[in-house]
Parts: C-alpha cells; structure tokens; sequence
C-alpha cells in the first residue's frame, strides 16, 4: 500500500467509524441548554460533555469549575460574572395594538446576556419609542422601544443616563432579511443598570403601537448568581510527553446549533471515534497525547492555558485543533467548509496537512454536494489563543464562516446536517491521528503533500499579483511573490527537520524602531480595546462592527508585534497573508489603537524586553 493510500484510508476509517447518531443526539442535548459563559445551563451542558466523555472511556475526565466573580483574571482575560435568568417576562397590552408577550422560557435568545434584575414583583414601566437622540426624548423611568438602525445610532450609556430601565429592540439580525421573524443575540456588559428583550420585527411593530397609545408594560426578571464557569477537560495518553490539544468552545444562549453545539458534539465524535479505534486496533495510538478541552470560548481556555502553561512541569501543546460551527447545512445556511490556517509568520505543516485531509473527506464524501475552501488565520475563535508567540503554539480552526442564521434564535437543529457533521469529525480525528504522529506518514508523502500546496500558493500569489498589479507601483504584487517563495522555503525547513521555521528576523529596515507588544499571555482585542478613552474605543468598535475583517487586521498586526519588524514590516506582512493590500488610513488607525492603549510601543532595534499589560 502506497502512503498516500495510506492516508486515504485512515480518512476512509474515520469516516467509517464516527457514530453519527450519537454525534446528533449531542446536538440536541446541547442545544437544550442556555450556556452563557458562567451559568446554570453550562454548568448542566459540561455535566452532560463530561458524562459523555466518561462513557467514550476517555482519561483524566474533570469539570474545573473556575470562579465566576468578575474579577479573576488570566494574563487579560478577566473571569466571566454568574448570570442565570430563572424567570423573564415581558407582557405589553394595548387597546387597539393588541398584547405582546415574550417570555425567555418559551422564547430563545429573548432576554439579553446580562440584563439586571427587576425589583421582586416586577416593575410597570411605560414604553418610549426612542429614534432621535436619547437625551433629547422622555426616557425617564420608561422602556425604551428602538428599531435595530436606531439601535445601531445609539450607545447604551446614553439610554441608561436617560434614565431608561430598560429597551425592547429587533437588533441585530445582521444577516437575516427584514422579515425573517427570528430573534438576535444581544449582550449588554456584566454591570450593566438596563435589561433588555430581543423581539422580532412584528412584535416591535406592535410594541410601537402600544407606546404611541400610552401602553405599560410590566417586566419580571429574576437571576441567579451562583454559578462557576466549567471547562471540561479529558484525555487519550500518548506514548509521550508533548500534546495535541483539540478545542470546541461550549458557550452560547440556546439554541446555539451551529454555533457551538456542533463543534462541541463533533469534537466528542473524534474522542469517540479514536477511542473505539484503539480498543479495535492498537495501530490507531498516537505518540502525542489527545488533550480535548469545552469550556466557554476564549476565557476558558485561557483559564486552561494559563494553569497548564504556568505549572512547573507542564509543556505547553505542540499544536492546536479548533472546531467551531462545523455542522451547518450548507444549502440552507450559505457558507462551505473552511480551513482557517494557523498565521504564516508561524508557519507549521498542520495546515497543509489539514487542507490535504479536508479535500479528501470531501472527495470521498462528494456525492453528498457541498463544498470547501481555504482562508488566512482570522482569530475569531479560541484558536487565536494559541497564536500569539507569547504561546507559540500552531493553530487551525475547522469551521463554517458563513451561517446566515448565527446568533439567532433561528439557530436551530433542522440546520445542522448529519453528513457535514460526519465531515467535521473525520476530518478532526484524521487530522489529530496524523499531526500526533503514529499514523506513519512517510516523509516521501508529506513531501508530496506539501509539493502540491506550494503548487497551489505560488498559483494563488500570480493571480493575486495580477489583480492588485498596480497597487504601490507595483511593488505590492513582487512582494507577495517573494512572500510565497519564502513561506515555501519555511515549510521545506520544516519538513527537513528544522525544530522551527520561524520569520527571519532579520534588520530590513536599518535602525528603523519596530513595534513590540507589551501585554502577557494572548492577545486579547477586548482587553486592549478598554484601555482606548471612550471617543478611540467607540470609533474602532464602530470600524469592526462595519466590518469584522478590520478585527483580524488588528489581531493579525498584533501577533506580528514582537520587536522584529517595523510598522510598515507589520502591515505589509499582514496584506499579503490576508491576500490584498490594506488602505494606509485603516492600518494607521489600528496601529495607532495598539500605541493608544498602550499595549505596543516602538523600541529600538533589539530592544525585545517585554512589558506588562
């Protein structure tokens, strides 16, 4: 048998092997839960991942139940602060509109994440249709009714110092179209005065009504305060000491299907997959230890990765696979498969060799329609953990990008498929079977592996270069083609032998002074951001908010921070992993947020002494 029907096979095995039935009935049980990041219903969904692992007979099964307190703190990342809606109600009754009922029990995604408590007994409150400026409306003591473009407008603070208790909006529902009835995720921070309710487009229309006529409304909301934030952690031992960590971030308000029941249940369908096949074979073992990791997305893991990486005799994982909304299906959500690479100024062969593992689930799978695709590091899930090189460790994330029902109500299991999530599982298994290194992948084979990908970036970089032939003159285009040759060259030391093919560090622009990160541990955009004064941090917030590519452009510019290279360096490295040159203005803002925050600074050439966050 040749390698590659090797590798052929041990993709065909997982395929083979993943228990569908029991990856979808996780699903369901999942999706059953509201599992706000520190809360009763995560606390009940790490119960039933951990009881699921016990059963798969994985190894050092534990829920760590970390403080929920709103002041711990992981290098940035602050803990998450207890909040479990038992009762929310909100009951409206006009004469002529007619009655709006919305209760969180029945309704998903209808009460906000964090939303304050009502006195006992509720409150009676008036309604005020807000769509000018806070101030300059009868906000005091009301609710505050506001369309999703006005909410857009409006800063919460201004409707809180109106005097506002509370609002009732169809915000955000980006993706769907105005008569999509669903309702959208809204999340107020953890101290906020105000609640708030989601409703759908109709209700706001008759909640309108209600206010123009001198309606009340009457709101009950009681919390609970009691919960932990659980990650759950759990095992298959290698033959040695380095780890292969496999992530699937466990938050999310019910129903959550996509986004992240499915990853957290294709996650225990490659535990399961793995185990069943090395009590059928032992040559399905791994050198590396499989460490599987559910925990809210991430500040559990930086929980995690904090206490492991800090422990005397811990190492830190030699790579990372993170699944995140992997099951949708793709004829009614919109999106394909994507292959998130690792950030190429890291460059490592898991992402080859996860494209490579993917276009064969694929093609064995092809009859099943749908499709995939590649994509440059973005750091939209916990993967963009592990890539800042204060951790070092390679990363490639495993998801559907595009899913026009996320962080909607309209989440729901009828959008998963079965077939995609079988993809997502085998994929992950044959793709951690590989990178823990007892699938016997000959050398000859990755060579071959890797031949095909440069094949494929030196194709990209001249059709590339072709179409932004005139962007700087072009000098843009002839260094995305050096870009390619040298990311080829890296991945070559890498095969070779070489223990790290990391950028060449070399001083390109003389005595220029180079950027360097001064926080610890991952970057954290959130954190870095909240050192911004107000006027700075609402206008970047208003840039990513626009535009979540601008996010990745900060946290791609972040993690190349590390006293080597120039600003300029920074954004020119970064447009050619992103694939297109960025706008002077745009990079200057990010750059200058990064200075602002005082999480970067510009030091002379050497001058790598790190600084505290």
């Amino acid at each position: 048998m040749s390698d590659q029907d090797a590798l052929e096979t041990a993709v065909a095995h997982y395929l083979e092997v993943v228990a569908i039935d029991e990856v979808m009935l996780n699903v369901a049980h999942l999706s059953e839960h509201d599992r706000y990041q520190a809360s009763g219903g995560i606390e009940r969904a790490a119960e039933l991942v951990a009881d699921a692992a016990d059963e798969i007979g994985l190894d050092d099964v534990a829920i760590t139940r970390f403080p929920a307190d709103g002041a711990t703190r992981w290098w940035s990342f602050w803990a998450p602060t207890a909040w479990t809606p038992l009762v929310a109600r909100l009951e409206v009754r006009g004469e002529r509109a007619g009655a709006v009922v919305v209760d969180h029990a029945l309704q998903p995604l209808s009460l906000a994440s964090y939303s304050a408590p009502t006195p006992p007994g509720g409150i009676c409150a008036p309604l005020a249709f807000l769509d000018t400026r806070a101030h300059d409306s009868n906000l005091a003591g009301a609710v505050c009714v506001i369309g999703r473009r006005a909410f857009a407008r409006h800063e919460l603070s201004d409707i809180a110092a109106a005097g506002a208790v509370g609002l009732v909006t169809d915000a955000p529902c980006r993706r769907l179209s105005p008569n999509d009835e669903a309702r959208g995720r809204i999340e107020l921070e953890p101290d906020s005065p105000l609640f708030a309710f989601s409703v759908t487009s109709s209700e706001l229309q008759r909640l309108r009504a209600c206010a123009e006529i001198g309606a009340r409304a009457h709101v009950v909301i009681v919390l609970d305060r009691s919960a932990s934030m659980p990650v759950v952690t759990a095992t298959l031992p290698g033959t040695d000491a380095e780890e292969l960590w496999m992530t699937a971030h466990l938050c999310h308000p019910r129903p959550g299907a996509n986004d992240n029941a499915s990853g957290v249940a294709a996650l225990l369908g490659v535990a399961a997959a793995h185990a069943r096949s090395r009590r059928a074979e032992a040559k399905w073992g791994t050198h590396k230890t499989l460490r599987f990791l559910w925990g809210p997305e991430f500040v559990g893991t930086a929980a995690i990765l904090h206490r492991h990486t800090t422990h005397e005799e811990a190492r830190s994982p030699s790579a990372a696979i993170n699944l995140d909304m992997v099951g949708e299906d793709q004829t009614v959500c919109g999106g394909p498969f994507v292959v998130e690479r690792n950030p190429d100024c890291q460059p490592s062969l898991i992402g080859p060799l996860a494209e490579h593992v993917v276009s064969d689930v694929f093609a064995l799978t092809r009859s099943q329609g749908g499709g995939w695709r590649r994509a440059p590091f973005m750091g939209f899930s916990d993967h963009a953990l592990f890539a800042d090189p204060r951790v070092g460790c390679p990363a490639v994330h495993l998801c559907h990008t595009t899913d026009r029902f996320n962080h909607s109500a309209a989440d729901t299991l009828d959008k998963i498929s079965p077939a995609e999530m079988r993809r997502a599982s085998a994929a992950g298994a044959a793709l951690a079977q590989i990178a823990a290194g007892e699938h016997e992948t000959a050398r000859p084979l990755l060579a071959r592996i890797l031949s095909d990908w440069c094949a494929r970036e030196h194709a990209a970089a001249r059709q590339l270069a072709g179409r932004y032939r005139e962007a700087e003159s072009g000098s843009w285009s002839a260094g995305l083609l050096q870009h390619a040759r040298r990311q080829c060259a890296w991945m070559h030391r890498l095969l070779d032998g070489a223990s790290s093919a990391r950028v060449d560090t070399r001083a390109r622009a003389g005595g220029s002074p180079r950027l360097l990160g001064r926080w610890r541990g991952p970057f954290n955009a959130r954190a870095m951001m909240a050192e911004l004064p107000r006027t700075s941090r609402a206008a970047l917030m208003g840039l990513i908010d626009l535009d979540r590519r601008k996010h990745a452009l900060l946290l791609n510019f972040a993690i190349r921070a590390d006293g080597s290279r120039t600003t300029a360096e920074i954004v020119r490295d970064t447009s050619y992993a992103m694939g297109s040159p960025i706008a002077d203005d745009l990079a200057r803002t990010l750059l200058d947020a990064l200075r602002e925050s005082g999480w970067a600074d510009l030091v002379s050439p050497g001058d790598d002494r790190e600084g505290a966050s």
